[in-house]
């Protein structure tokens, strides 16, 4: 399967990727190429047991990811979604936040994160990615990353 993201905005090419990996067969291998190195996916990918192979084409980058008998849904990087979360921090898993506050839907919107409208969307990409992760990939500036963090924290606060 190939995949193209060349000048696309984040985080489309972590989307495309995503539900492209969640059509993949054993031994079947997902090309992606890209404008960026897509360093941000690799250890991810590895620790759910894909093997990767990056490299520079003609200035653009080339990821090549294979599923094997050992791969798996990507991991998370907060544990296991639960309901309860004991704060918001930029470290915060975006699947965990949405768990825990479902209205938080909203906030994320909001500032730019509408890719998390679909469910697949949600249901891939949220359990793999941190609030700041998220802000990394879209561009969004710290100003309003801390508007929306106090968003977040105050819906937080109303539900305690």
């Amino acid at each position: 399967m190939m995949l193209d993201v060349r000048g696309v905005q984040p985080p489309q090419p972590a989307i495309r990727i995503a539900e492209a990996l969640g059509k993949l067969k054993v031994r079947e291998t997902l090309e992606v190429i890209g404008d960026r190195p897509f360093v941000d996916f690799i250890p991810g990918l590895e620790e759910a047991g894909y093997e990767i192979e990056v490299k520079e084409v003609g200035g653009a980058f080339v990821l090549r990811v294979t599923k094997t008998e050992n791969s798996r849904e990507l991991s998370m990087e907060v544990r296991e979604c639960d309901d309860k979360l004991d704060e918001i921090t930029e470290n915060t898993n975006v699947g965990k936040l949405l768990k825990a506050y479902p209205e938080s839907l909203r906030v994320l919107v909001k500032y730019g994160f509408s890719p998390l409208e679909t469910p697949g969307t949600r249901r891939s990409l949220a359990k793999t990615i941190t609030l700041r992760k998220a802000k990394e990939l879209i561009g969004m500036s710290d100003g309003k990353f801390e508007e929306m963090m106090e968003e977040l924290r105050a819906i937080k606060r109303i539900k305690a």
